[in-house]
């Protein structure tokens, strides 16, 4: 709800909760004063995954033999229906950066509360293409790595890999597809900053790991560094 609404609400009570109704986006109730994006019920029903808990989680499993990784996880399940899906794509294409805000810091207590994110240096969020970022307004990511490192103080580095290569959507694209698709497109500006540093890739959703695996091509030549990944979803696609 918009700020101003809330401050006149406490003066007018129950006359502005009915005509401006702060409602859940998961299940359309009005909510609680202090709640927002979604009620208290909808909070505890997102579908966690619970891989931050171990190494043989499928988000890990999916870079085995692809990619020098630490240690991956995925916080949430992303399946077709549920309410990630509806959150990611009003953050998306509805510019609803609260929510993206909101899914980071749940993220990060996730993050907080696993015996494998241990001691990190910092966030990368995945860039966007100039072009892309442009057209969008905002890199989705790097919202999301803002709401986790409220919660974890981990400092974000927004601009040392870079997305050189504009590409076309990967929605529609299957595996092989999504490979040949992000395939040379990242670089790293400053390796220099990441010589034996422990760093966390930020993603929304892991489909089928192809733009986390480009991303770490560049990142694993420089000496020393521990390459970790989270994402907000996990699609079994």
């Amino acid at each position: 709800m918009n700020p101003s609404i809330l401050r006149l609400s406490s003066y007018f009570g129950g006359f502005f909760l009915l005509a401006f109704p702060n409602n859940c986006l998961g299940c359309g109730s009005t909510m609680a004063n202090g709640d927002e994006i979604l009620c208290r019920k909808c909070k505890a029903n997102m579908p966690r995954t619970g891989f931050e808990l171990s190494e043989n989680n499928p988000a890990h499993q999916s870079f085995w033999g692809r990619i020098p990784i630490a240690f991956a996880a995925s916080a949430y399940h992303y399946r077709k229906g549920e309410i990630l899906p509806k959150l990611i794509h009003y953050l998306k294409y509805r510019k609803r950066k609260d929510i993206g805000l909101l899914l980071g810091k749940l993220t990060g207590k996730i993050i907080t509360g696993s015996p494998h994110f241990r001691n990190p240096d910092y966030i990368i969020p995945v860039p966007l293409h100039p072009k892309k970022l442009k057209a969008r307004g905002f890199n989705q990511c790097e919202i999301l790595s803002e709401g986790i490192t409220r919660e974890t103080n981990i400092p974000v580095l927004k601009d040392v890999l870079v997305r050189e290569t504009y590409n076309p959507s990967q929605t529609r694209k299957g595996r092989f597809e999504r490979w040949q698709n992000v395939e040379g497109i990242f670089t790293v500006s400053d390796p220099g900053l990441l010589v034996n540093k422990h760093i966390i890739l930020v993603d929304d959703v892991i489909t089928t790991g192809s733009t986390i695996e480009a991303c770490c091509l560049p990142l694993i030549n420089i000496p020393g560094i521990i390459i970790s990944v989270i994402t907000i979803g996990f699609s079994n696609r």
